[in-house]
């Protein structure tokens, strides 16, 4: 029975990358994050409850990428059990930034986005369930993709939050992205959303791009420079750029509404991790099995979820404004191909701004929820430095429009990015 300790090991340091020249030639080998069931390794969730659980078969998207040619690697570290967008609170230690140590690689799908960005493997998978695939692919310089809502099955994934769950793919070039895609999006009978019929919106290409009214006095100045830069490019080709006005009401809840609406399934689904069926075994009590096995940030969301499943009203609350989203960004693709902004706002933070627990980020840099909570496809590509930590674009499409927005992202990595 195989584990994934040498994923772990190469996590740590360079010290333990004794295939890396042969990595470095082997472009089939791939990675996913450790929440992904897989035959031969053992599924952890970076959390000590689940440190032997070996799954009866591969997730969906594993057979796949088996069928097309692909071998599987290993598996990657990531926040416990998805929980925390910061790299730094897996079971196994905390992650760096693979640009500066001092730095937060960003996370959950931080371990994914490290090995990526380190060339080791050319693509990985992860989730992104509230930015977790892009805000590290962004903090780690490489390309992050969440695709729409319920085209790719999460057929044999642990479950975070079922009507926000993703999977996602991590990749050096957008060319690598778009062949995976390719590969994995697929209709499965185990993930029935993959089969229902999806809805294209119908609009014929404008060459109309939105950008968010006001945004720019909050990002970092090097990094307004760069977004100015490639604006002035699009338009050049012949883009028109248009403000639009992300409503207040908005804006000042993002983060909360996503607390809201995760957390309170992710009480739902942990329930099975009782230690019985699934789960660290022992005769202790199910409390105390999670007293002992679970990490502070796990416990602390499992305990804002229970208050907002037992507080109706707020959840409610939470449910109107997913709406809102959902119908603010209908209005804004029936008038524009895409929506684009940077995010995060800036580069990756020092690990020294982060204690246990979430952060209460400014409404700029929680930007990346906004395809979260709508279902839409959206993709991070890295567009420069400052002081030596990458920084990002963001673009997002209408629903079920991926390979519409695969194709710009490709245009703007080979073409205007270049230009910069």
């Amino acid at each position: 029975m195989k584990t994934h300790k040498l994923t772990e090991q190469l996590l740590k340091k360079e010290k333990a990358l004794l295939d890396y020249r042969f990595l470095k030639v082997n472009k089939n080998f791939y990675l996913v994050k450790d929440t992904f069931w897989s035959k031969d390794f053992i599924t952890t969730a970076s959390s000590r409850f689940l440190t032997s659980f070996l799954a009866p078969e591969n997730a969906t998207v594993i057979n796949l990428l088996t069928k097309a040619g692909f071998f599987l690697l290993g598996k990657t570290a990531l926040d416990e059990f998805a929980c925390g967008g910061t790299g730094l609170l897996a079971t196994t230690g905390p992650l760096e930034n693979p640009y500066h140590y001092q730095h937060i690689p960003g996370g959950s799908s931080s371990g994914s986005a490290i090995l990526v960005a380190k060339g080791l493997v050319p693509f990985a998978l992860g989730t992104d369930t509230g930015d977790s695939v892009r805000r590290p692919a962004a903090y780690c310089g490489i390309i992050g993709f969440k695709p729409s809502y319920g085209i790719i099955s999460r057929y044999g994934l642990i479950p975070m939050a079922t009507s926000l769950d993703t999977v996602g793919i991590l990749a050096k070039e957008v060319k690598i992205t778009k062949k995976v895609f390719s590969v994995i999006a697929q209709p499965d009978p185990n993930d029935l959303l993959t089969i229902t019929k999806k809805k294209i919106i119908a609009f014929k290409p404008t060459k109309k791009i939105a950008i968010l009214q006001g945004l720019e006095k909050y990002l970092q100045p090097k990094l307004n420079f760069f977004y100015q830069q490639i604006l002035t490019n699009l338009k050049k080709k012949g883009y028109v750029i248009q403000k639009v006005f992300l409503p207040k009401k908005i804006s000042e809840n993002l983060q909360l509404t996503y607390l809201a609406l995760f957390s309170s399934e992710f009480v739902s689904h942990l329930n099975s991790l009782q230690g019985i069926t699934y789960g660290r075994k022992g005769t202790n009590s199910i409390t105390k099995k999670r007293s002992d096995n679970l990490g502070k940030i796990v416990k602390e969301r499992l305990l804002i979820g229970a208050y907002f499943l037992e507080s109706q009203g707020d959840l409610i609350k939470a449910k109107q404004l997913r709406s809102l989203v959902v119908n603010w960004t209908k209005k804004i693709f029936q008038k524009h191909d895409f929506l684009v902004f940077p995010s995060p706002n800036g580069s990756a933070p020092h690990q020294d701004n982060f204690s246990a627990g979430f952060v209460n980020e400014h409404w700029s840099d929680n930007l990346l929820l906004l395809a979260n909570l709508a279902g839409l496809p959206s993709i991070n590509l890295p567009i420069g430095f400052i002081d030596s930590l990458p920084v990002s674009i963001n673009l997002n499409c209408a629903y079920n429009q991926d390979n519409f927005l695969l194709n710009f992202a490709e245009l703007l990595e080979n073409n205007l990015i270049k230009e910069n």
